[in-house]
């Protein structure tokens, strides 16, 4: 289904499509929704802490005043990791209490100037949590996908040493002796929503093994989740057809992993690991049918049998228990990749999901475990049930257009185009919020583009809607907009290289022109304005 990069933490997703088809039941017309104007800055904030009500700049001068650090929460109402913070973390005591420790400031990505801030703080994908030192130097990252108790643990740890991870991370690349604190706050700062500020991706790879080689023997539930972020990068270099590790460093590696899975508290520490990353950590380490795969896949499913059996008080979250049996089905996937998944496996994905679909009351916690049902339903094959699971849930949720765009894409996959278009023209009337709205325009106009391309009226009609609404934000032109932007533009110009469509995209350069020139000179969003429709700048990456 949609998923927020929590990059998730790889993701973002965490940040792609992931889609489950439905029935033939034809959707109902778009129903125009009118747009929020704008949203106070904690208009989606949870309750119980006392979120910074002014600007971001007035949070730093309130924190230098009071000589508190400041913690930013930088996230979207219909975002599922958010959500998923926000029922498991935000709302506990522990969280709540430590808030009076620092200066919270809760920046909806809708808020006016959010997504200026967001460039300006190196943050894209949502959830991104980050605590600064009253000067604005950043100290870490915090992981959205640890529990409350370990959450709690690497706050305090941050607060107490306030030493930059940046300058942790030199330090252990110097080879300079670290303490607990250090190895803790490098192991759990959250990489996923970095994009590469610490580590730049051509020297990932050489970077976390040499770090994770570094970790003292007392430290190994630090060792192993350095080691996953080892792996992830490994699997990333090979995606792109390069060899990060020859044969005999593979069999080397699989005996590290093998051990680490098999270590209980390596294991607890690692909950997220082990829910997302077997099918990049295995494939990169082993070859299909191989006895080096059945070796880890057998780790695996143990160490995921402790999760569900609760080993070491672990206690997983609605989404979590779903996603374990996600895993399960990806392990199932690498042993057997030809094969249907077994009936026990399909009735546990139904039964899991029944379970906490029921459970699933508070808004936030129901929203993230939807997403999750949703997900695990894609990767089962299981189209009738998540179609039919998400249409029933567009009257319970808070933010249904997310869901719609779940539901395009069901219909996309079934072969019903129209519908699926129906669908991505409902989502974008409903999006609340400048940021939002633009990021669901983008996906109706990638939905007309790719399936109804000869519709030259409404793709040009579409297009000034949303060149619309950019023109009306002064701030609009940055960071997850000028994404979608840059990918938007490469889309139409590949679209519009002849006939009408090119005659069109020439009457959209005019409107997207005035907007641009409306913006004050010098300013950076006006540049990026300006690049839209004049070159086919290769999409940023990003959730």
């Amino acid at each position: 289904m949609h998923i927020e990069s929590h990059k998730l933490p790889l993701l973002l997703a965490l940040a792609s499509l992931l889609v489950a088809a439905g029935c033939s039941r034809k959707s109902p017309p778009p129903a125009p929704v009118q747009p929020e104007a704008s949203l106070d800055a904690t208009a989606h904030a949870v309750p119980g802490i006392d979120w910074f009500a002014g600007d971001v700049d007035a949070a730093f001068a309130a924190a230098r005043a009071a000589g508190k650090p400041l913690f930013l929460f930088w996230g979207a109402e219909w975002c599922p990791p958010c959500a998923q913070i926000k029922s498991t973390i935000f709302n506990t005591r522990e969280f709540q209490e430590r808030s009076r420790l620092f200066v919270p400031v809760y920046l909806d990505g809708d808020t006016p100037s959010a997504q200026r801030q967001g460039e300006r703080f190196g943050v894209v994908g949502y959830p991104t949590m980050i605590l600064f030192r009253a000067d604005g130097t950043e100290i870490t990252r915090l992981p959205g996908g640890v529990d409350v108790a370990r959450y709690a643990t690497i706050l305090d740890t941050a607060l107490g040493e306030a030493r930059p991870v940046a300058d942790i991370l030199r330090a252990a690349l110097d080879g300079t002796a670290l303490d607990a604190g250090d190895w803790q706050l490098l192991a759990y700062y959250s990489w996923g929503t970095d994009n590469g500020r610490l580590v730049p991706p051509a020297e990932a790879v050489a970077t976390f093994s040499k770090v994770a080689a570094a970790v003292p023997p007392e430290h190994q539930p630090e060792r192993g989740r350095l080691y996953f972020e080892f792996l992830r990068a490994a699997a990333a270099t090979a995606s792109k057809g390069v060899s990060p590790l020859d044969g005999g460093a593979r069999k080397q590696e699989v005996l590290v992993l093998t051990h680490l899975l098999g270590t209980p508290e390596v294991a607890r520490a690692n909950v997220e690991n082990l829910l997302y990353a077997a099918k990049d950590a295995i494939g990169v380490l082993s070859d299909p049918g191989t006895p080096e795969r059945g070796q880890l896949i057998a780790a695996w499913r143990a160490a995921l049998d402790g999760l569900a059996r609760g080993d070491g008080d672990v206690r997983l979250s609605g989404p979590e228990q779903i996603n374990l049996v996600r895993a399960r089905v990806a392990l199932q996937k690498l042993e057997t990749p030809d094969a249907p998944l077994p009936p026990g496996l399909l009735d546990e994905a139904r039964a899991t999901v029944a379970r906490v679909d029921a459970a699933a009351t508070e808004t936030y916690a129901r929203h993230a475990a939807i997403n999750a049902a949703a997900n695990l339903y894609w990767d089962t094959g299981l189209d009738e049930e998540a179609d039919r699971m998400l249409k029933a849930e567009l009257e319970r949720s808070k933010s249904p257009y997310y869901f719609m765009l779940n539901l395009a894409e069901l219909a996309k996959k079934a072969g019903r185009e129209q519908e699926a278009v129906d669908w991505l023209a409902r989502a974008y009337a409903g999006a609340q919020g400048p940021a939002t709205r633009f990021q669901w325009g983008y996906n109706y106009l990638v939905g007309l583009l790719e399936m109804t391309p000869g519709d030259t009226t409404r793709i040009e009609r579409v297009t000034l809607e949303v060149l619309s609404e950019l023109g009306d934000s002064p701030d609009a032109f940055y960071q997850r907009t000028q994404m979608r932007l840059e990918q938007l533009s490469a889309k139409l110009l590949e679209w519009g290289q002849a006939g009408e469509a090119a005659a069109v995209v020439g009457r959209l350069r005019t409107r997207s022109g005035t907007i641009c020139a409306a913006l004050p000179a010098g300013d950076p969003g006006r540049g990026h304005c300006e690049a839209f429709l004049n070159a086919a700048a290769p999409p940023t990456a990003g959730a």
